[in-house]
């Protein structure tokens, strides 16, 4: 566990001191002689510590402050440095200004050291990460939707559950899946639709937290993965959704759970999916998502009783892979993916202005997130893994609107796992971690324990 400023450990700096050679975590495991899990909690509080979301941005920091040894460069080597300088010094410098404040120009062995460690880390980069984007060519999913990739199936090695942690593991869901619809009804959570080995299902399992065990509902009509659910009274909508190759849906269907029956209602004004959605009052709100052929900022309210939609004021960013969640007759959305990179907004969505309000932007870019709110706070679960590293979930708290952060049970990535509060209690169900997971993690928020930093 750690926090930002606090200083590296020893172990930490030697640990970093191999990541800037551009070795892979399994080689840096070997090295150490120590397990590949425990590089990914070394890195995890050296990234939180840094404030560095990737291996450049903490290899960068490790240089300027001296723990990795540059030798001097020779005459010979200025020389040679003068003719790689327009190509490669400008997006160096883009990256150091970005972390750190302006300080005196590099010495020309610092740079070329600076442009070697980029290079092996964007080497290690494009041999073992996930795919960030895909087109209907080679992977049958529709262009500008990013993909979970096919990385390394072992789920233990992302797993950090321990006997101290605030985290407990209980029935794992039947269906490995993600990007998923999930609601809380009446102490029951339901786990609908989604991304799974086959593509894309409409199941529908029930997980009743009382007794600690799954049953199967009633599934959905319509198959769709990247969907998301609100909740009015016992009922769960579930609007929109993308088929098996990312071509979205206007379809919205309602589960009537006191009735255990699915019903077709007005659909949405534009096909959509991958949208943040959630209730405010008896209203169901969709915002922004991918309509097929961009991500959109666009934003619909659908009243239950007239069986009607209206579009309202936009957000300020196209955005999907966003989530929602109400607090204190507030919408809140954050987070989220706009084509290129992964998010850290946060805006507020007051529906009797039919207004946005900025609100403090997360600690870390994350989309694919899962999003709720309980005892008066908001808690950010998951996300990661495109193009920003999970290390950690966040608090938000509306009285100071600041983030802080609190452990999480997965790191790496995490994404479209299903979050929802139930009770006096978190839920992080299912989701994508080198592999499509069926994991049930439950998180007490209520009895503070917070992320605290301890000496390693």
């Amino acid at each position: 566990m750690a926090e930002y400023g606090e200083p590296l450990t020893e172990r930490e700096i030697e640990l970093l001191q191999l990541v800037a050679t551009g070795i892979t975590n399994r080689q840096i495991a070997y090295q150490l002689s120590i397990s590949v899990n425990t590089v990914k909690v070394h890195l995890r509080n050296i990234y939180t510590k840094l404030g560095a979301e990737s291996r450049t941005e903490a290899a960068m920091i490790a240089i300027r402050e001296g723990w990795i040894a540059i030798a001097e460069a020779s005459a010979e080597e200025d020389a040679a440095a003068g003719s790689v300088k327009a190509a490669a010094s400008e997006p160096i410098k883009e990256l150091v200004e970005e972390q750190v404040k302006p300080m005196p120009p590099l010495p020309w062995a610092y740079r070329l050291a600076l442009i070697g460690v980029a290079l092996a880390v964007i080497l290690v980069t494009l041999v073992s990460a996930p795919p960030g984007r895909a087109s209907l060519s080679n992977n049958g999913i529709n262009e500008g939707l990013p993909l979970n990739g096919s990385g390394d199936p072992s789920v233990t090695e992302n797993t950090l559950v321990d006997r101290d942690s605030s985290w407990r593991e209980l029935a794992q869901m039947p269906t490995r899946r993600a990007h998923f619809a999930i609601a809380s009804v009446d102490g029951r959570i339901f786990a609908i639709a989604g991304q799974v080995s086959t593509g894309v299902t409409a199941k529908t399992e029930i997980y009743d937290p009382k007794n600690d065990i799954w049953s199967r509902g009633l599934d959905k009509s319509l198959p769709v993965m990247y969907v998301a659910a609100a909740v009015v009274d016992s009922d769960i909508y579930v609007p929109g959704g993308c088929d098996a190759n990312g071509i979205p849906t206007d379809v919205v269907e309602v589960y009537r759970t006191t009735e255990q029956t699915w019903q077709t209602v007005s659909p949405l004004p534009e096909a959509r999916c991958a949208s943040a959605v959630t209730t405010i009052g008896e209203h169901v709100y969709v915002f922004g998502g991918w309509n097929g052929h961009r991500y959109v900022s666009t934003v619909y309210a659908y009243d239950p009783l007239s069986d009607t939609w209206e579009e309202r004021t936009p957000m300020a960013v196209n955005r999907g892979f966003a989530a929602a969640a109400q607090l204190e007759g507030v919408a809140f959305v954050v987070g989220g993916y706009d084509g290129e990179h992964e998010l850290k907004t946060c805006a507020q969505y007051l529906p009797n202005q039919d207004t946005w309000v900025d609100c403090a932007p997360l600690s870390i870019s994350r989309g694919g997130l899962g999003l709720v709110s309980l005892g008066g706070s908001l808690f950010v679960v998951g996300g990661g893994g495109w193009s920003s590293y999970l290390g950690f979930n966040e608090r938000y708290q509306p009285s100071t609107d600041a983030w802080d952060t609190i452990e999480t049970p997965l790191v790496a990535e995490w994404r479209g796992p299903g979050v929802v509060a139930s009770g006096t209690s978190i839920y992080a169900i299912g989701g994508w971690s080198g592999d499509l997971l069926s994991v049930n993690q439950v998180y007490e928020p209520l009895s503070f324990r917070i992320f605290i930093p301890v000496s390693q």
